[in-house]
């Protein structure tokens, strides 16, 4: 392996997941690749980089802007708190390679999202597109420390989610709103917890009706 792979690697794995992020392929500004290759240089991990933009696709779908991100920098922010937030975790407590059952299960886990998409797309393209994009970034999550692992498949499954609920067409997501409606208010939560309990149901009618597994290392 050259020197130059492994930063090469980051910058493909960066591009992956900003794509996955917008929901459709982009070409990166001079802008963006100075600011991934002093992502490179500074050190932050890609764990930090897919927390980043997850959390900015869970805001910008929570207020429902549809709008794909132009630019890497707009999630700049968002990236080095959770930079930030994994370095300070990870003090005193040393970097381990995953092992090889769990590099395994991230293998298996991808090739699964693969099929998911695979069967999807014929009647569902650009729903398959995305899922496509969220199995290359949990294959690339074979190049994380171990204690990475788990909190970043937590953030490309609230990126999956939302990239498919953005990608449904319109009367599929309604009777899935719909449904999900329907059981919070049968669950008797009020206020704050009945937009919650609204909130998770329709993720887990979305997943329901698309047939998707959660993303953990022990999924299976």
């Amino acid at each position: 392996m050259s020197e130059d792979e492994p930063e090469l690697a980051f910058y493909a794995a960066v591009e992956d997941l900003f794509a996955t992020l917008r929901g459709q392929p982009h070409v990166l500004s001079p802008k963006d690749f100075h600011l991934m290759r002093e992502w490179w240089r500074d050190g932050v991990p890609l764990a930090a980089v897919g927390a980043g933009l997850a959390e900015v696709a869970a805001r910008r779908s929570a207020r429902g802007d549809d709008d794909p991100v132009v630019s890497l920098g707009y999630c700049r922010h968002a990236i080095r708190r959770h930079a930030k937030r994994l370095a300070e975790a990870r003090v005193g407590a040393g970097e381990t390679l995953p092992s090889i059952d769990a590099k395994e299960n991230l293998d298996a886990l991808a090739d699964r999202l693969a099929g998911d998409a695979a069967r999807l797309a014929p009647d569902l393209p650009a729903v398959a597109a995305a899922i496509d994009g969220v199995a290359l970034a949990v294959r690339r999550a074979r190049e994380l420390a171990a204690g990475e692992l788990e909190a970043h498949l937590a953030e490309l499954e609230t990126v999956l989610l939302a990239r498919c609920r953005e990608a449904l067409p319109t009367a599929l997501l309604d009777e899935i709103l719909a449904a999900a409606a329907s059981a919070a208010a049968a669950s008797g939560a009020a206020g704050d917890a009945l937009e919650r309990t609204r909130r998770a149901l329709i993720d887990r009618e979305l997943r329901r009706r698309l047939g998707l597994p959660r993303l953990e290392l022990t999924w299976r």
